[in-house]
Order: C-alpha cells, then sequence, then structure tokens
C-alpha cells in the first residue's frame, strides 16, 4: 500500500528535535502551508498561523501546544490539517474568534437585559410612574416584586408554566403549612399583574414572545368556588339602617363639636394664632367628605381627587373621571365618568363648604390642611373611626358601606340597573347584577304579581262574557 503523502514538511521527528534544541523566539515553518510553524517560547514549542486579514493588516493565531507527545498537545499532522482548512476557505480564524466573543457577549447582555428584576426596575417601574396613577402603579410594583421574588433573577424568556403553578400552589397552600395561604381571586390578579409586564416587554422588543401567553392558572378548587359563590361580603351590600344613618348623622355633629371645644382650649392655652373654628359649620374636610359620600356614591379614592372644576357649585353638577379607569387611557380607550346633577342636600353641604374654604376657583376639593396637596388615601380611616365613636356604630361598618347603600337605595326604587352602574362609574350592568342581584328578588316577585294580575283580569273578564 502506498504511503499518504503529508501535507506538512514539519514531521514528528523533524518538530520533536527542533523543540529541543531550538532557542526562544526561533520559528521552523512549514514549506507546504504558508503561514504555518513551530515558534520556540518559555512555556515550549507552539504552533501558529501568519496570515493577511481583509484589510492587509498581518496577523497570527495561535493553534495549541507541541511537545512530541500527549493527547492535549497538536502533532505536526493535526495542526497542518487546522492551517490547511483555513487557507482554503480564505478564513480569518482571530476575526471568527472576536465575532464568536461579540455574539457571547451580546447574548449574556441580552440574558442581563431579560432578568425579570432588571426589566422591573429598569423599564418597567418608571413607565408605570410615567403613566399610571401613583398608587396602582406602587401596589402593582410591590406585587410583582413580592410575589416574585424566586424568579427575579431569571430570564423572562425562560419563565414557564411549571414556575407559575409551583408559585400558585404556594399561593393557595395555607400559611400552617408554609404557604401564603391567599384567595384565588388574590392570585388571579397578581398573576396578571405578571403577565401585563411580560406583554410590555414583548412590546419593548426586550422579549420576542410572551412565555405564558398560552398559560392559565390552574382552576380554584372546589371549596374555593363554592367560597366565591357563597359571596361572603353579601350582607354589606345593603342599604344603611335608620339608626345607623342617625348615628352617622350624631357622630359627625359629635366630632365637629370636639373639634371647635378642642381648637378653643389651645387659642386659650398659647396658641391664638390658630383660626378659630367656632362660627365653622365644618371644622374638618372629613364633614363634607362623607358626606358628599354618602349623597354620590362615590369611591374614596374618587373623592380624595375630586377638584371644584369637577364638582361644579355654579351648576350644581359633578363630572368625574373615576380613578380607577384612568389607565384606559393608556390603552388609548375612554375613560369611565360619573356624571351626577347634585340634588339640594349634596348642592347645599358642597356650597358651604365651598364658601369656609375662600370660595376657590379651583383645586382640590379637599386638600390636604398641611400642604395643599391631595391627601393620603386613607387619611378618613381615622376620622371615620372616630365619628364612629361618638354616633355610637359598630367598628365593622365600613365607609364603603355609603356606597353600598347608594346603589342598593336605587336597585329598591327600581331605578334601572344599566341607570345605576352609569351613576356609580362602571362601564355595564355587570358588575351591579353579580353583586347586588339579590337585591332584585323584590323587584321579581313585584313582576309575578303584576303578571297575576293580569291573568286574574282576563279570567274575570271571560267569566262575566259566559255569563251574559
Amino acid at each position: 500500500m502506498a504511503k499518504r503523502a503529508s501535507i506538512t514538511s514539519i514531521s514528528d521527528s523533524k518538530a520533536t528535535t527542533w523543540a529541543k534544541e531550538a532557542g526562544e523566539r526561533q520559528a521552523l515553518y512549514c514549506k507546504q502551508i504558508p503561514g504555518l510553524h513551530l515558534a520556540k517560547l518559555k512555556s515550549g514549542a507552539v504552533w501558529r498561523y501568519r496570515y493577511t486579514d481583509a484589510w492587509g493588516k498581518r496577523r497570527t493565531k495561535t493553534l495549541g501546544h507541541f511537545t512530541g507527545k500527549g493527547d492535549k498537545n497538536l502533532k505536526p499532522e493535526d495542526a497542518a490539517a487546522i492551517a490547511y482548512e483555513w487557507r482554503q476557505a480564505d478564513a480569518d480564524p482571530l476575526r471568527d474568534k472576536e465575532l464568536v466573543r461579540d455574539v457571547r457577549r451580546q447574548e449574556a447582555a441580552s440574558a442581563e437585559l431579560r432578568k425579570l428584576g432588571h426589566y422591573l426596575e429598569t423599564r418597567y417601574k418608571p413607565l408605570m410612574d410615567k403613566t399610571w396613577q401613583p398608587t396602582p402603579a406602587k401596589v402593582n410594583y410591590s406585587r410583582i416584586k413580592g410575589h416574585f421574588s424566586d424568579l427575579l433573577d431569571r430570564d423572562m424568556a425562560t419563565i414557564n408554566k411549571n414556575h407559575i403553578l409551583a408559585w400558585q400552589a404556594h399561593c393557595e397552600a395555607p400559611k400552617k403549612k408554609g404557604g401564603r395561604g391567599l384567595r384565588y381571586k388574590t392570585i388571579e390578579r397578581t398573576y396578571s399583574s405578571l403577565k401585563t409586564l411580560l406583554r410590555q416587554a414583548v412590546k419593548d422588543e426586550v422579549l420576542e414572545a410572551d412565555p405564558l401567553e398560552n398559560f392559565t392558572l390552574e382552576t380554584a378548587s372546589i371549596d374555593e368556588q363554592e367560597r366565591i359563590n357563597a359571596d361572603p361580603k353579601k350582607a354589606e351590600r345593603r342599604m344603611l339602617t335608620a339608626d345607623e344613618i342617625a348615628g352617622i348623622s350624631e357622630g359627625l355633629e359629635a366630632f365637629a363639636e370636639e373639634l371647635r371645644a378642642e381648637r378653643r382650649n389651645s387659642r386659650q392655652h398659647g396658641k391664638a394664632y390658630l383660626p378659630d373654628l367656632d362660627d365653622r359649620t365644618m371644622p374638618h374636610w372629613f364633614i363634607p367628605f362623607c358626606q358628599l359620600a354618602m349623597r354620590t356614591g362615590l369611591r374614596p379614592g374618587d373623592l380624595y381627587s375630586l377638584t371644584w372644576d369637577e364638582l361644579n357649585i355654579k351648576f350644581g353638577r359633578l363630572t368625574k373621571v373615576t380613578e380607577k379607569s384612568k389607565h384606559m387611557r393608556r390603552k388609548k380607550r375612554e375613560p369611565i365618568v360619573v356624571d351626577l346633577r347634585l340634588n339640594d342636600g349634596a348642592l347645599a353641604v358642597m356650597k358651604t363648604w365651598w364658601k369656609e374654604q375662600g370660595k376657590p376657583e379651583g383645586g382640590l376639593v379637599f386638600p390636604s390642611p398641611r400642604t395643599g396637596a391631595e391627601l393620603d388615601r386613607k387619611a378618613h380611616t381615622k376620622p371615620w373611626a372616630r365619628v364612629k365613636r361618638l354616633g355610637g356604630l359598630p367598628d365593622n361598618l365600613n365607609f364603603y358601606a355609603f356606597r353600598h347603600h347608594f346603589v342598593s337605595a336605587m336597585i329598591k326604587a327600581n331605578v334601572p340597573i344599566l341607570t345605576v352602574a352609569k351613576m356609580v362609574g362602571q362601564k355595564d350592568a355587570t358588575m351591579i347584577q353579580e353583586y347586588y342581584g339579590h337585591l332584585c328578588e323584590d323587584q321579581a316577585l313585584e313582576a309575578l304579581d303584576i303578571v297575576a294580575a293580569t291573568l286574574e283580569g282576563k279570567n274575570r273578564q271571560g267569566m262575566a262574557e259566559d255569563m251574559a
């Protein structure tokens, strides 16, 4: 059998002898593959390949070590094969290596950008702070950061259904077993926050696709479904009793009188610079705040942000974009507007407050007495607790009872549900039907009586005709 021709002029024995005898920085070039050579360094002999790149620059690429033996070192034929392939392909090995390094560097940078925590902090939170209302933005940020802390260092593209199923199981597990013990509605709301973030990441082209696009949470357990259907808050969605209304009125009057007495005492003991409250019908912002809530059913959040432009004293009209629907502007949709004509009682209350505030032409209806800015969203809780105590009301009577009363009273008066929905800032009657439908039972009974009366009238007419 004929011996295969070697592709290099440097044999194994020649390379071994040269490596032992050559001095440092000497080179042994291959006569068959231009640029391939052995170079003597302090660390030993190494294979190198010299070539000219596309820009005419001379470059040298190290292939590996040579010691004459060993699997980790290149023999002459192996080194020659690599150099020959590069030369035939007119390759630029150093450039290719740099490109690979750049690609890996870019991939690492992209992976860092795609980390949930990085995107949340550097893009999504600033976006929410800019385009959302302050409270929802703060709540949403805390919700994502707190609930998905285990995923903050993960590339969002790698988040999958197993991560969410494990999170859901942890949320549903009782606290005594190490879980969070959360209700299904809370879990749904929290997962929705994460989904919204992922959709925004797709819009920002940080992600190519939402990794959870086709995933939905597991259905609530049977016990949880029964609890949801039972609606434990059903008893709260009712009209206030006559005693409760009287207690609220008494509590507000007593609250006002206590404030006047406290102010008199302060003025008599070195604080004469404080304004006298004896001539004030409403010595505290909570009094008209509470009265307006009772008469309009507005949510506390809508009252806090209410302005005199929205509450028009001259025309006796309240036109308010609800806080809960302002986010719709981000989606280029029209927010929900509450448009009410104030009745005489509500208008009288607000006119009094307006006059005692100095007849402002604009600004907040209920500004902070200290800063003039919007009050904290929980500012009403302390005065409300004080009014309940003074009026002999139960501690568990929620301020939201005013909204429940407003809706319930209209339903009891047979106001059409769609009209009620519009008056309280709902886009349709779904919520009213779902949460206040039990109040329509009397209407259903009245309807049956009406039908029965028509049938009885028809029967009597028929009997009269037969007797004739």
